[in-house]
């Protein structure tokens, strides 16, 4: 349930009329590396809306299916998933799978922030695949070398030469 709708926000994330003023910033990091730092270096709109998410997914959970859930498991599924947003944003490849079906793959959001207009799910990409936006994982893919972080400095390497500081 909360993947349908976030692959969906994500994706209107990046209509063109609505990049430049909400998702923008988040995407300076083509490999982003410092976990939650990086996954919650959001818009504040941009934030309330995946935060909003994650309730409402619990809501229809109870309302269209009859269910309930204790306090506990909200909880714990806000924790999961900032958990799995963090390590979409580590070097960490982490991978999730169930009887040989891959759940999770840290390495699919890594393609999200080199290739903007694919895997625009969360946690799982079966609505990629759907939608047809999937993009599996291509280590030889390019990446801009500059917008890596110095891990000394904690800022990207273009920053670092536009300052005119040498970061070796």
């Amino acid at each position: 349930i909360y993947d349908f709708f976030y692959t969906i926000l994500h994706w209107a994330l990046h209509i063109k009329a609505i990049y430049g003023f909400i998702h923008k910033h988040h995407h300076h990091q083509k490999a982003p590396s410092r976990a939650t730092v990086d996954a919650i270096n959001v818009h504040p709109v941009e934030f309330f809306l995946g935060e909003y998410n994650h309730i409402f997914a619990c809501f229809l959970y109870c309302r269209v299916l009859n269910m309930e859930l204790h306090a506990a498991t909200v909880i714990l599924f806000l924790i999961i998933g900032a958990v799995l947003a963090g390590l979409n944003h580590t070097r960490f490849d982490c991978v999730i799978s169930l009887f040989g079906v891959t759940l999770y793959d840290s390495k699919y959001h890594d393609v999200h922030h080199r290739i903007p207009q694919s895997n625009y799910g969360q946690y799982i990409m079966f609505w990629d695949h759907v939608f047809g936006s999937f993009r599996d994982y291509n280590p030889n893919d390019r990446i801009n070398a500059k917008a890596q972080l110095d891990p000394r400095t904690g800022k990207s390497f273009q920053y670092m030469e536009a300052l005119g500081t040498k970061s070796d």
